[in-house]
């Protein structure tokens, strides 16, 4: 056997694989990527825009919008399979990035490719256009074009496309010339008012490990499974993980906690990289196919353990930004005081495989203790791999979490426009807006920072907002395909009177507020990593310019000391207040 079977078939779950790339304006899945597609609810709007859309007289296009990479191509691909006559009623630009020709620019090329859809030659015009874009370059080409694309600056605007709030898509407007779908406003992950969950990548991770004629990689797995050469082969090892349903369960829970606290934009082509990553250790998927077995057949019990799932999720933060965010949901890193009694009994006995077999029920373990010997394997590297395999069994027992799921529940009733948890999220932040430079300690006033830290005396100003809340449509559904994945809080600013004050909290800064409410004050880092909070505080107490200012004698003790004020004329007072 001249190469690894198994990792000859993961390879095309790679990003850089010929097989992970599709055009696009053609149908060109192969068997393998037709096995692994799986209909998200972006494609069920799109083939339901494009039939619709088929069917009227009208010259339309359809903006197919969002970032690099996060599928566009892939889903136009297959709907030349899933509706073939409508969807060949259009032409489609597949990369409105790209120019045509070296003598004009990708702006000059999407000019011209949209010419019928200027405002002087749209009532004449029958042509229909697909149009997969890249947000930001639609904002260059509406900024260069808008004299001429002046109907469809409108439409971009009105819809919100190139707005950071999410404005639901509800059924087509066929008497509109611009239809759009909009891959920004979905995420890998869906909000239910029970938690987040993922359809695709808990679909995806049980489509790559089912003995399924159409699956490839288990074809793979058949050659290796029974071969002594591969007794102590962690990619299979790994692989056999997966067929657990709990493990696979675990990984996407943790892959969805990663994606919304770091409000990470992840494609399924990104995931089936984040997949093959996993089940091929690094040193296996830099080698080649001899090199690969001499690595399997000398591999030493350190190096093995290290190389299994449980542990390489967790330690491997270099390969790429999903790796990097996993790595701080380490359960090694925070644990819980039944988990360090566990720990100690473990330390204590001297067959630790005994040990796991009484708390661990996936049996999956044994194959690397059967392969090595146990006595020589590192006690730290025997401590982490318990850990984190009772993690996969019980998650609750080993990881207490954060406010996570608190966060997530409050983004589900957020964009469904719950008044109750909106309530709530507010005066969450006005808590945090009194507090950040000082706890104030009566309710109506504000800290106002004042230059260089003092130590002798704080200045306090009368504290009084009011709400102008973005609340997002409630269209009663259970489950949320389109929503944003950070709270959006708003003000009202008398100042401006046109423009509202508003920030985005995403998961760090409602940690951070939440962490306040309980006491704890703000540092010089957490003023560095929110500083655009910082600046919405600035921004905050700006409003009402007239207030009195209250100086607190911080040493003495006394709630306030001193009160400077301005009268109708414009005279101050500084006066002693009892």
């Amino acid at each position: 056997m001249h190469s690894h079977p198994l990792i000859q078939q993961l390879q095309k779950l790679k990003e850089s694989s010929r097989y992970a790339i599709a055009q696009g304006n053609k149908y060109d899945l192969d068997d393998f990527k037709n096995y692994l597609h799986i209909e998200r609810e972006i494609e069920k709007q799109l083939k339901e825009t494009i039939v619709r859309s088929s069917h009227s007289d009208r010259a339309q296009l359809i903006l197919v919008c969002g970032n690099v990479g996060d599928g566009k191509s892939h889903v136009l691909s297959h709907l030349h399979k899933s509706v073939p006559e409508e969807i060949s009623k259009f032409q489609i630009y597949n990369d409105a990035t790209e120019a045509h020709n070296p003598m004009e620019s990708s702006n000059d090329t999407l000019y011209r490719l949209l010419a019928d859809f200027k405002d002087v030659n749209l009532e004449r015009s029958k042509l229909k256009v697909i149009v997969a874009i890249n947000l930001g370059t639609l904002s260059k080409f509406i900024d260069t074009y808008q004299d001429e694309f002046h109907k469809l600056k409108e439409y971009i605007a009105k819809e919100q496309i190139l707005d950071t709030t999410i404005k639901v898509n509800s059924n087509a407007d066929l008497d509109s010339s611009f239809l759009h779908v909009n891959f920004t406003n979905y995420h890998i992950y869906t909000l239910t008012a029970e938690g987040p969950i993922s359809e695709t990548i808990s679909e995806l991770l049980s489509k790559i490990v089912a003995e399924n004629s159409g699956n490839e990689i288990f074809r793979g797995y058949k050659e290796v499974r029974d071969n002594p050469d591969f007794r102590k082969c962690p990619v299979k090892m790994n692989y056999e993980f997966l067929f657990e349903q709990k493990n696979r369960e675990i990984i996407t829970k943790l892959l969805i906690e990663a994606i919304a606290k770091n409000k990470e934009i992840v494609s399924v082509r990104s995931i089936l990289n984040f997949i093959y990553d996993l089940l091929v250790p690094i040193q296996l998927a830099n080698s080649n196919a001899l090199d690969q077995l001499n690595i399997i057949k000398n591999i030493d019990t350190d190096e093995l353990l290290s190389c299994l799932i449980p542990n390489y999720i967790f330690e491997h933060p270099d390969l790429s930004p999903l790796f990097e965010m996993l790595s701080e949901l380490d359960p090694c890193i925070g644990r819980s005081d039944t988990m360090d009694e566990l720990l100690l009994s473990l330390q204590s006995i001297d067959n630790p495989v005994a040990y796991f077999e009484a708390h661990i029920e996936d049996r999956s373990f044994k194959d690397p203790f059967i392969a090595v010997d146990i006595k020589k394997v590192n006690p730290t590297i025997i401590t982490r791999y318990f850990i984190r395999l009772l993690y996969f069994q019980h998650p609750d027992l080993v990881y207490k979490g954060s406010y996570f799921q608190e966060y997530m529940e409050n983004l589900y009733h957020f964009n469904r426009g719950n008044h109750e948890y909106l309530s709530k999220l507010y005066s969450l932040v006005e808590t945090a807006i009194k507090r950040w430079h000082g706890d104030p300690k009566k309710g109506d006033k504000i800290v106002l920072k004042a230059g260089r830290t003092q130590i002798k005396y704080r200045i306090f100003k009368d504290f009084s907002i009011d709400v102008d809340p973005y609340i997002p449509e409630d269209l009663g559904q259970s489950v949320l395909h389109q929503f944003s994945q950070e709270f959006i809080v708003s003000y009202k600013n008398t100042t401006e009177q046109n423009e509202s004050i508003k920030i985005g909290i995403d998961y760090s800064l409602y940690r951070t507020l939440k962490m306040i409410s309980k006491g704890y004050r703000p540092n010089k880092k957490d003023n560095n990593n929110f500083v655009y909070f910082v600046h919405f505080i600035n921004g905050i107490t700006k409003q009402n310019p007239n207030a009195s200012l209250y100086i607190d004698e911080v040493n003495v003790g006394n709630p306030i000391d001193y009160k400077l004020s301005k009268n109708a004329f414009g005279k101050y007072k500084f006066e002693k207040v009892s």
